[in-house]
């Protein structure tokens, strides 16, 4: 083994010296170049006597061993170097067993530690753990085990505080013109002391080290987790009551503000079924089908954004500015803004290729789901509702002290009645009020914020249906009644409503 690497040491040095962050085409030719090498030994049982032979040069250790498979037990490999940390391989009998294809009673195995992270440039410019990665050759592939191989780092210096790791594994793609760090099929364990990655499959792994205020921990994760789905749950099927009832009443009655509330309902929909489904469909671990998700969920959220943005823009209409408010082909301009222009940004970032799996970190492990990969994306699509977030909080509060102010001038010694924080609170829900909490996930604040986002709105569709529900009952007492005291006629528009004492819910119907 050593003699055929020696061959090659010079053809290795002069491949490094061409290596630069920037070229992954000249530094993967360095990287497949020594396991092509480790690989062609494997397959020669004589290349080399007794148990294992270790190969060290410019960077690179490494062990090639025998192993019996016939012993049925899984190998401990460690891989001790000085001056850094030890890292210790477990590899399970299942995946010993594929490898050998179950047939042969012996065979070898080659792994090592790349000590200079600059043969592994990425997209995202990555930091690595002591600067190196670790490899694992079997001589063939190895995938989908259900018993996990597993690697251990344990770590000279204490990992501070505001440091997260995450395991994952040198992907190339776009034919191999670029490559990124993919944590699909690992698990990250450990404390400050060792890291612990355990992944399905074989390939060249290391462990990312990504700056993070905070870490959650094991059992808010799964508490968030049950909430959201839950929530979500109860939502989709709450929304599916509204969208059957509104498309009963818009063939009754042709409404914008029916169209604007089905249209929300509609999106926020879509949102709650992409989000149950994301965990699912990233389980299969299709790239391709991971992205489509991720897409298709960041479309669905910013398409309630932009319908949280379209009723506050309308209500402004109804409420505010009243006269001279008529717009041509207004529906059909709304349908428009509200469909179409989140798919600009979406169609932008799927380009970009900004879709795939995303990991959130506990003190234990990390999960990964579908979703942006590119905090900048993310950073927009904050932004994005903070702009419409801004204009719904103005429209809200203008809306509210109407309410206020046709209470006091009717009825000055009366409180709010229950009826009219009825219609507050279903104008919240309306504009996306709820989603504010999400300026408070930072700092002490953050885990109560989750809680109280996480739950808020996973059930925004459930809070939706009683809206409706209320609104419709508020409407048939009015009807059963008969009283029409109205106050203020408005005009202006077909899309003009009636304000009176009863509220001004008759917008929210």
């Amino acid at each position: 083994m050593s003699e055929s690497l020696q061959k090659q040491d010079k053809d290795f040095l002069s491949k490094i010296s061409k290596c630069d962050k920037k070229s992954v085409e000249q530094c993967n030719d360095v990287v497949s170049s020594i396991s092509k090498a480790i690989k062609n030994i494997l397959t020669d049982k004589t290349a080399f006597n007794g148990p294992k032979k270790e190969i060290n040069f410019n960077g690179f250790y490494g062990v090639v061993a025998k192993y019996n498979i016939t012993d049925k037990k899984p190998l401990l490999i460690p891989l001790p170097l000085q001056d850094t940390h030890s890292v210790e391989i477990k590899l399970t009998l299942e995946a010993l067993q594929q490898a050998s294809g179950h047939n042969n009673d012996s065979s070898q195995y080659g792994v090592g530690r790349f000590l200079n992270s600059n043969l592994f440039p990425d997209e995202q410019n990555s930091s690595l753990l002591s600067d190196e990665v670790i490899a694992i050759e079997l001589g063939s592939a190895v995938s989908d085990l259900t018993d996990n191989i597993t690697i251990t780092f344990y770590h000279a210096d204490t990992l501070q505080e505001n440091v997260r790791v995450k395991c994952a594994f040198w992907d190339l793609i776009q034919n191999g013109t670029k490559a990124i760090w993919n944590d699909s099929g690992c698990q990250t364990f450990g404390d400050k002391n060792k890291t612990v990655c355990s992944c399905n499959h074989l390939t060249y792994f290391a462990v990312l080290m990504n700056p993070n205020n905070i870490t959650l921990s094991g059992s808010t994760l799964k508490a968030l987790t049950y909430i959201s789905y839950i929530g979500c749950g109860v939502s989709l099927f709450f929304l599916g009551v509204v969208l059957l009832m509104y498309f009963i009443l818009w063939k009754q009655k042709s409404d914008d503000s029916i169209t604007i509330h089905q249209s929300l309902c509609s999106a926020l929909f879509l949102l709650n079924l992409t989000f149950l489904l994301n965990e699912w469909l990233a389980s299969y671990n299709n790239d391709g089908l991971c992205q489509f998700i991720a897409a298709l969920m960041h479309y669905s959220l910013l398409c309630t954004f932009t319908w949280f943005g379209i009723e506050a823009f309308h209500l402004y209409l109804l409420m505010i500015k009243v006269f001279n408010s008529y717009i041509k082909h207004y529906r059909m301009k709304l349908s428009l803004a509200g469909w179409g222009i989140p798919a600009v940004p979406v169609i932008l970032s799927r380009s970009l290729n900004k879709y795939g799996k995303y990991s959130i970190s506990t003190e234990q492990k990390s999960v990964s789901m579908c979703w942006l990969t590119e905090p900048a994306v993310l950073y927009f699509t904050i932004g994005y509702f903070a702009v419409l977030f801004l204009f719904n909080a103005v429209i809200f509060t203008n809306v509210t002290v109407m309410v206020v102010h046709l209470r006091r001038a009717k009825a000055p010694k009366k409180s709010i009645s229950r009826r009219e924080l009825h219609t507050v609170l279903g104008m919240a829900c309306l504009l996306g009020i709820t989603w504010g909490v999400m300026f408070f996930n930072f700092g002490p604040l953050q885990e109560p914020a989750l809680y109280a986002f996480s739950i808020l709105n996973s059930l925004h569709g459930f809070f939706l249906f009683l809206r409706y529900w209320n609104s419709a009952k508020t409407r048939r007492s009015t009807e059963k009644l008969d009283q029409t005291r109205t106050d203020t006629v408005l005009t202006s528009n077909p899309t003009s409503t009636v304000v009176n004492e009863t509220g001004i819910e008759t917008y929210f119907e």
